[in-house]
């Protein structure tokens, strides 16, 4: 009789392991339905994953090759693409009694498009975006990274079209839940590095406090080192100029308390020399005299 129920428990055993083992295989599969559904369910645009990887162990899971585009108007680019997305528990804070999510994009791409028609427009995220976040992974984020990212801001109904981009793109985010209280006031930070159109050297910190009923943050950025042909593009499209030599530096600092703004912008235009190339065909001595005004 003993062997009888030894002989039960074990088989009892093998269909509880096996049962385990399809749920484990099948886990990833679920998930990477569950997430298509929902990135379906935005009402302009419409999201796709290749595939999701579940980290029981440390309690994350990957998403690989997502994309996101907009449905409505003629936009040839993608609003936003990644070819991996970690979403996970933050353990630092776990251990500090705070539990919390952190998400790691590698190489994501955010393609912002402008147009005189609201259809060819791909503007930035706003509250059905991060209720879609939410519901993707049910933890408050408290850190966010971004490793090699690029932005773009395009237009193409402009001749010529228009691309600025900042690639090369490091972002942290930290204590976005203030889940560790380190300031009465500017309890978030927020630091990232770039570059600006392939030259320009770009960095930012940005200390705020994300539960304020209105903007309370402090701001510092600085660009340097931005060859002003570079701009070319954007200045013809827009301005009707182009950019013979020089160079752009910007500096920015930015305080907010309450919604009650205050700093500046101090752009620095160094060498600079504009070129008008309705003048390739005048008179030799008035060229001269353009590029020296």
């Amino acid at each position: 009789m003993k062997a009888f129920y030894r002989s039960k428990l074990l088989w009892a055993v093998i269909v509880l392991v096996i049962a385990a083992l399809i749920a484990r295989a099948m886990l990833p599969i679920w998930v990477r339905d569950y997430v298509n559904r929902k990135l379906s369910e935005m009402d302009e645009y419409r999201g796709h994953v290749a595939e999701v990887d579940i980290h029981l162990w440390r309690g994350a899971y990957s998403i690989h090759a997502i994309e996101i585009k907009k449905v409505n108007g003629q936009v040839p680019v993608p609003f936003f693409s990644a070819p991996a997305i970690d979403l996970s528990v933050e353990w630092k804070a776990l251990f500090q009694g705070a539990l919390v999510g952190e998400v790691n994009f590698e190489r994501p791409k955010i393609n912002l498009v402008n147009s005189a028609s609201r259809a060819n427009s791909q503007a930035p995220l706003d509250e059905p975006w991060t209720q879609k976040v939410r519901e993707l992974f049910p933890l408050r984020i408290n850190r966010f990274t971004v490793n090699e990212g690029e932005v773009h801001y395009r237009d193409f109904g402009k001749k010529p079209s228009v691309d600025v981009v900042m690639d090369r793109l490091d972002v942290v985010a930290t204590n976005l839940t203030n889940s560790i209280r380190v300031s009465d006031t500017l309890k978030a930070n927020i630091e990232m590095k770039g570059r600006l159109l392939g030259e320009g050297a770009f960095k930012s910190e940005i200390n705020l406090d994300p539960y304020a009923a209105k903007p309370t943050f402090a701001m510092k950025s600085e660009l340097e080192g931005l060859p002003l042909v570079k701009l070319n593009n954007f200045a013809k499209a827009y301005g009707g100029i182009t950019f013979e030599a020089g160079a752009l530096r910007v500096a920015t600092e930015l305080d907010s308390k309450q919604g009650t703004f205050r700093g500046y912008i101090e752009p620095v235009f160094d060498k600079m020399a504009i070129f008008d190339p309705a003048h390739d065909n005048e008179n030799p001595i008035d060229f001269v005299w353009q590029g020296i005004v």
